[in-house]
């Protein structure tokens, strides 16, 4: 049977004390001992929960690029197709005992930022200029100096759809958070925008 994987993105804090391993083992032991587990493969209790590591030289390319930022990582589940039918166990920070809620409970707990929509990387804006419709691809790059800052303002979006999700807020709502924190980051990225016409 087939399936897919499923992660849950972070980024280490001056305050965080303890090592990537004993935060691994330490997640580990809450998702065994959760729901999370319904739909999960086993792979033995070293790697059915597993991490994807800023500076792993060992991973393919794409991984490294998702671990990107340094003090970065990622715990990943693979789960089979049947996930689908319970998809709030795995996505929704509504449910208390969620593969999600249970990340961000965990982060609080370490002093990690967790990243709720992903880490910050790119997006495309359509943009109207003398009448001629422009596609700006905005990038934001691992080493950019204001990286911290924009990896605050990013954790703060997410913290805020959690709540937005948490409290059924209109998708308006959701939109002007991320509108709020895509222009907070355009201001302080060093990398600008790429532009395409249509």
């Amino acid at each position: 049977m087939s399936g897919e994987q499923l992660s849950v993105s972070f980024r280490r804090t001056s305050m965080t004390s303890k090592s990537n391993d004993e935060l691994l083992r330490e997640f580990q032991k809450i998702v065994y001992a959760s729901r999370v587990t319904t739909h999960m493969k086993w792979y033995g209790e070293a790697h059915s929960v597993d991490i994807v590591e800023h500076g792993d030289e060992e991973l393919q390319k794409w991984q490294q690029e998702s671990v990107a930022i340094k003090d970065t990582f990622q715990f990943t589940i693979s789960v089979y197709d049947s996930w689908y039918k319970d998809s709030d166990l795995y996505e929704s920070h509504k449910r208390d005992d969620s593969f999600v809620t249970l990340a961000n409970e965990f982060a609080k707990d370490n002093w990690l930022m967790y990243f709720a929509e992903g880490f910050p990387a790119e997006w495309i804006e359509e943009e109207i200029i003398d009448g001629e419709k422009k596609w700006n691809h905005f990038i934001v790059k691992p080493d950019d100096k204001n990286i911290d800052k924009i990896c605050k303002i990013y954790h703060n979006y997410g913290q805020l759809m959690v709540r937005a999700e948490h409290f059924g807020q209109t998708e308006k709502i959701k939109s002007s958070h991320w509108e709020q924190a895509r222009e907070s980051i355009k201001s302080i990225m060093e990398k600008k925008k790429y532009e395409y016409s249509s």
